[in-house]
């Protein structure tokens, strides 16, 4: 079955525009890895590549996660989701939560407020204060 609101909203966009699932996503410390989905709606035959930036914003790159292994997100032909792995840091630090964003480099600007090209990722603190 094919839902009528997917389809009326994914009309109004260009082929191949790549966003975010959801803005924003928590995830608790001692995870491995932070896993981000990426779609890719009204998709052709071409392959697509487009790149992202990792920025800090209480979250520190080498001290709560590790840089990905790439900065890019490949899309082969008609392929409508990918999955970018973040790895976390394990640590036992008393920190608080901290965050991190993940912006897509794309060239959709204006697509509205219901297509994140921004993603928030706020990393729970599992560690406990030591009595």
């Amino acid at each position: 079955l094919e839902d009528d609101d997917q389809r009326a909203f994914e009309a109004r966009l260009p082929r191949n525009t790549v966003a975010f699932a959801v803005s924003q996503v928590a995830i608790s410390e001692r995870d491995p890895a932070v896993q981000i989905d990426v779609l890719r709606f009204n998709p052709d035959n071409q392959s697509v590549v487009v790149g992202f930036a990792v920025k800090d914003i209480t979250a520190t790159e080498g001290q709560d996660y590790f840089s990905p292994g790439s900065y890019s997100i490949n899309f082969a032909p008609g392929q409508r989701s990918a999955r970018v792995l973040i790895p976390l840091v394990q640590d036992s630090v008393v920190e608080g939560d901290e965050a991190f964003t993940v912006e897509l480099a794309t060239k959709n600007n204006d697509l509205g407020g219901d297509v994140y090209q921004r993603i928030v990722v706020m990393i729970r603190d599992d560690d406990t204060p030591v009595r």
